[in-house]
């Protein structure tokens, strides 16, 4: 969490508050949101105006005019980017970025208790997978890039270096309930027509969860740029759900790839794989 729905959402929203405007100011306070490069990477960017703000899988890329190199945030588990108020100081200690804007609303806090999130200068592109979103990713693809792996399909679809960037968790649960597929279910036997049901299954969730700001689950903080949670959670079939939406049958929860994972058994057929 923020998976490709709420990236959606958080993107959307920024991109109408910075496009066209300067950067001003960007201030860094906590040396792992810059771990991947030196913080002061990210000064190049300042006094430029922004071209736009697109998402690229869970990925928030931000280009300027004139440059090359683009900004790229990544929320990861707890971070939210959050608009402020001229001259506001930061609710608390878990601000760890703040981007200054040339007028008022006056800048976006970077806010991230955890520390997982990251600030990173992009030379070549989000550095994942094509997006969900992408016309190259196909259940072709997706089954060839699962060819003799073990692991269960929830596995692949989470593996954001893989064949496809932006699922995250709950979408995976939930596309694959909609797809008939157990998440247990070996990767390298689906048949193409399982993957691209799958995949078009994906790609609904995340239009859907999106409309409606997307997940806040009650153990995690995803809220958008207005501090508004998401409402799509009263709509998940079996993520975080003890029976099946659907049917009604208990759920069941295994540990794949080193996720959790929900499903139904009676929607999901543990030997379907086509």
């Amino acid at each position: 969490m923020p998976e490709a729905a709420e990236v959606a959402v958080a993107v959307a929203q920024l991109d109408r508050l910075v496009s066209g405007r300067q950067l001003a100011g960007l201030t860094v306070s906590h040396p792992r949101t810059t771990r991947a490069q030196p913080a002061d990477l990210l000064q190049q960017f300042v006094g430029r105006r922004v071209g736009g703000v697109r998402r690229h899988g869970k990925w928030i890329v931000v280009t300027f005019e004139g440059a090359e190199a683009e900004l790229g945030i990544h929320l990861r588990m707890s971070g939210q980017l959050l608009i402020s108020d001229p001259g506001e100081v930061p609710a608390d200690r878990h601000v760890h970025a703040v981007l200054t804007l040339d007028r008022e609303p006056a800048a976006v806090w970077f806010r991230d208790p955890r520390t997982f999130g990251e600030f990173r200068v992009l030379d070549a592109g989000a550095p994942v997978a094509p997006d969900l979103f992408d016309d190259g990713v196909t259940g072709a693809r997706l089954a060839m890039h699962a060819v003799r792996r073990r692991v269960g399909v929830k596995a692949v679809l989470l593996d954001q270096l893989g064949a496809v960037s932006g699922i995250g968790s709950y979408m995976a649960d939930e596309a694959l309930h909609r797809s008939g597929i157990s998440p247990l279910a070996p990767a390298g036997e689906l048949a193409v027509s399982a993957w691209e049901r799958t995949l078009m299954a994906a790609r609904a969730v995340t239009l859907e969860s999106a409309a409606v700001g997307g997940v806040t689950l009650p153990d995690e903080g995803w809220v958008d740029l207005h501090g508004v949670r998401g409402e799509y959670a009263a709509d998940l079939r079996v993520h975080g759900r003890a029976a099946c939406a659907t049917c009604g049958a208990a759920t069941r929860r295994a540990t794949v790839g080193g996720r959790s994972a929900r499903w139904c058994p009676r929607c999901q057929d543990a030997r379907r794989r086509r």
